[in-house]
């Protein structure tokens, strides 16, 4: 048979029509594939279809792929075509979507699908591009998604179950009625389990107290790590597919499971975790259960698909205040500590586009031709977030050191790889105000570049100076994991900063600049964020001081343990435990200081304190930049040019709340 050439199945517009297959049926799954393959618009389909969102696997050779036998369907028909006087084609396929069309092939009927490997020319970049802006709303038009995690394996019919099981279960309790800002802290109440002689509270624990015992023999024997560890879960293609259609599926083998039920099950699994030391929960305990197999729970995928697929659902219904997620957002989201991958790194954008609210906003269109490069796609995409979306935030995740293969990109622009470090400074902006404000209320303020260079590769940004690094520690940050030795070495290494800065005359706060010298000892390693358990993250006030305190005495105190034997020894050791017991060891301040993770302790030439990337060095310097709410720290390029290098983002004290705003705005040019 011939491999088909696509110029038999055109789209006479691919930025208005699509193509579909209509699956040919069989109850044997190892008969061959079939499909009669058409084209429709895609704002009025010519027949309902749904939708396939799958991960094409690793790639093969093409002596390893598979092929569906195809003949071409009569466009003139209305309805479902029937196959044309034509010949029959083959059409290469990867092992994964064929294993997946096996599974989902129909005994009877006919399965009308999109699906992008057959779809799609993939060899053309011309008819690629307008195919891929299509995505979102073609996604959105399907009549339903279905998300092929794979084929079974051991336990995961047992776990697709228990998803259906306790989803419903949740669903008809009316979990859903309480996801609103006004009744959310209810729901956690009744999880908590505030008040045992509210009727919604028995309810809700005996439902989660099923989920216990269901669930327990399947975290403790691995088969729901396993379920979640599916690749589907890792790629970014497969968001926009997840978030766009109301009536989505899970389906894993020949099991089916609507995703909204997973998502209520895994809430509740959740609560149920959360309460391990509570009567009715002790299958979460050891010896019956390892606790670090309950990790598995805390940090499982889905989190971030669902977010997504609800605040576009809310919008998608017209829900008031829902405004969706812009494409600065949805990278946030899929890229900073999470392992979302993709085969070319113009995918981390354009896999995104028909799920950002802001996509025509800031004009990215997909381009699959050759003569643009990773790197120039990354730019104009960090550029336009930046210039025309206003989010300086963007400069946070340009971190170093970059991708071998994408080297070329100026310092300013993130990659956007998998697992980006978190910005120290990280809230959600559409339900929690922001804590700094280093630009006072102003806004990004682009300036044109005015030298003959390269005018693609600089962004040129208004903002202010702040003050030349003069001194830096001799670590920086890189492992915040608990080691007596290693923090007593980090703080003695600040101390030393806090004591140079205490010598100097300068009087950047005015009157009170000892007092203040005197806070940024222990402001500056927290970045100024305290969490607590109760308040989460919040701006450090003067009484997080004492909490220092018992952190550096509880420190030295364990230190000194080495030193001692006998009576001394035990009774130092029983004053340690006490203090514990009493909650006096500072273990607040230490669980804040994790968020500068990655950073170096620096001192500038007027003696500000302040935590900069780990390649800080002498000579930088601090600038905060209209419309950000954080310094960045730059390295001087030319300064006839004013030009600059990006180091990353700081924290400097003094300067978050827009107390350098008297300066005098500066133009700077980034490389």
């Amino acid at each position: 048979m011939v491999k088909l050439n696509y110029n038999s199945c055109p789209l006479n517009d691919p930025s208005q029509e699509i193509r579909l297959i209509a699956l040919s049926p069989s109850p044997d799954f190892a008969s061959r594939l079939q499909c009669t393959l058409f084209t429709t618009p895609l704002a009025q389909p010519r027949v309902p279809f749904r939708a396939l969102s799958y991960s094409w696997g690793p790639k093969v050779e093409p002596k390893n792929m598979d092929t569906i036998h195809t003949t071409l369907g009569d466009t003139t028909s209305a309805s479902l075509p029937t196959p044309a006087s034509s010949p029959t084609y083959t059409i290469p396929i990867t092992p994964s979507l064929s294993t997946a069309l096996r599974h989902l092939r129909p005994a009877k009927g006919k399965l009308v699908l999109w699906i992008d490997q057959i779809c799609i020319n993939q060899s053309n970049p011309a008819e690629k591009g307008p195919q891929v802006a299509l995505m979102g709303k073609l996604y959105a038009s399907a009549s339903q998604v279905l998300v092929w995690l794979g084929p079974p394996a051991p336990g995961s019919d047992e776990v697709m179950d228990a998803w259906h099981s306790i989803g419903y279960a949740v669903r008809a309790w009316g979990m859903e009625g309480y996801y609103t800002r006004e009744r959310i802290s209810l729901l956690h109440a009744m999880s908590n389990g505030d008040n045992h002689s509210d009727e919604n509270t028995r309810a809700l624990q005996d439902i989660m107290k099923r989920a216990a015992r269901k669930f327990a023999p399947m975290i403790k024997n691995g088969t729901l790590g396993d379920w979640f560890n599916r690749e589907w879960f890792t790629r970014v293609w497969v968001v926009q597919e997840f978030c766009m259609c109301a009536d989505t599926v899970f389906a894993c083998g020949d099991k089916r499971v609507a995703v909204e039920l997973v998502m209520l099950a895994v809430q509740v699994l959740q609560f149920a975790c959360g309460s391990l030391r509570k009567e009715g929960f002790e299958v979460f305990l050891p010896p019956e259960m390892p606790l670090e197999r309950l990790y598995v729970v805390n940090e499982e995928p889905t989190a971030r698909f669902f977010s997504c697929r609800m605040r576009r659902r809310k919008l998608d219904r017209g829900e008031e205040g829902a405004m969706g997620d812009r494409l600065y957002v949805l990278l946030r989201k899929l890229f900073v500590g999470r392992d979302t991958r993709a085969t070319r790194h113009r995918d981390r954008v354009f896999g995104l586009l028909g799920l950002a609210v802001d996509a025509e906003e800031l004009g990215i269109r997909p381009d699959y031709g050759e003569e643009r490069t990773e790197a120039s796609i990354l730019t104009e995409a960090a550029r336009a977030m930046i210039e025309v979306g206003g989010a300086v935030g963007v400069l946070c995740f340009s971190q170093f050191p970059k991708l071998e293969d994408v080297e070329e990109l100026p310092s300013w622009v993130p990659d956007w790889r998998a697992n980006l470090q978190p910005s120290y400074y990280s809230i959600t902006e559409t339900v929690d105000p922001h804590l700094f404000a280093a630009s006072g209320d102003s806004t990004v303020e682009v300036v044109p570049w005015p030298i003959g260079r390269n005018a693609d590769s600089v962004l040129s940004l208004s903002g202010y100076f702040v003050d030349e690094v003069e001194q830096v520690a001799t670590d920086s940050w890189d492992d915040m994991s608990w080691d007596h030795v290693r923090l007593l070495t980090f703080l003695s290494q600040f101390e030393g900063l806090y004591e140079a800065s205490m010598d100097k005359q300068v009087a950047i706060y005015g009157e009170r600049t000892r007092e203040r010298k005197e806070q940024a000892r222990w402001r500056a390693p927290i970045g100024d964020l305290y969490w607590t358990q109760q308040e989460g993250r919040q701006r450090a006030t003067p009484d997080v001081v004492v909490e220092y305190g018992r952190f550096l005495a509880n420190l030295l105190a364990i230190h000194e343990l080495a030193f001692l034997e006998g009576p001394d020894l035990h009774a130092a050791a029983d004053r340690l435990a006490e203090q514990r017991r009493a909650g006096m060891i500072g273990t607040y301040y230490r669980e804040s200081m994790t968020i500068m993770q990655g950073k170096r302790p620096f001192l500038t030439r007027d003696g500000r304190l302040g935590m900069g990337p780990s390649g800080t060095v002498p000579g930088d310097v601090v600038v905060v930049f209209c419309g950000g709410r954080i310094p960045f720290v730059l390295r001087p390029k030319s300064k006839e040019e004013r030009l600059f290098s990006f180091v990353g983002e700081a924290y400097c004290d003094g300067v978050m709340d827009g107390e350098i705003l008297d300066n005098g705005r500066q133009v700077f040019f980034l490389e």
